[in-house]
C-alpha cells in the first residue's frame, strides 16, 4: 500500500508545481485555486466551512485568504448571524479568473491521462473514488477519538 501512497503523492506534487508555474502570472500560488472554486461555487462560505471542504487547518485557510484578500481575489464579511464567523465571497476578479483556472486543470488531466483510453479513465476515476470516500471514513473516525 505504501507505494500507492507514495505514487499519489508524488502525482500531487508534479500537479502541484505544474499549477505553481501556471498560476504564476496571475499573482497565486498553487493551492489558491482551490480556495477561489469553491468560494465562486458557495459565495458567503464561513472560513471554518471551506476549511473542512478542503481539508485545511483554519490557520492556514486564514493566511491563504488574507492573500487572495490582499491581492482582490476575495473578500470576507463578519457574520450577520454569528459575528464569530467570516464569510468570503469572490470578487469580479476572481469570477474572471475561474475559466483560465478550469482551463490549467483540464489541461494538466488532459495530458496526463492522454494514454488511457476513456473507458480506463472512468475505471481509473471510480477506483480512486473509493480510496477518497475510505480516506475520508478514516479520517473521520480519527476525529471521532480525539
Amino acid at each position: 500500500m505504501e507505494a500507492i501512497i507514495r505514487s499519489i503523492n508524488h502525482i500531487a506534487r508534479m500537479a502541484t508545481l505544474y499549477r505553481e508555474q501556471e498560476l504564476k502570472k496571475y499573482g497565486l500560488g498553487a493551492m489558491h485555486h482551490t480556495y477561489l472554486l469553491n468560494i465562486c461555487r458557495q459565495p458567503g462560505i464561513s472560513q471554518e466551512a471551506l476549511a473542512k471542504l478542503i481539508f485545511v487547518n483554519k490557520s492556514n485557510v486564514a493566511r491563504q485568504l488574507a492573500v487572495l484578500e490582499e491581492k482582490g481575489f476575495v473578500t470576507r464579511q463578519t457574520s450577520q448571524e454569528d459575528r464569530r464567523q467570516l464569510l468570503v465571497y469572490p470578487t469580479e476578479d476572481a469570477r474572471a479568473l475561474i475559466p483560465v483556472i478550469q482551463d490549467i486543470l483540464q489541461r494538466w488531466n488532459a495530458q496526463v491521462m492522454v494514454d488511457f483510453s476513456a473507458e480506463e479513465q472512468k475505471q481509473l476515476l471510480d477506483q480512486l473514488a473509493v480510496i477518497k470516500e475510505k480516506s475520508q471514513q478514516l479520517l473521520e473516525k480519527a476525529e471521532v477519538g480525539e
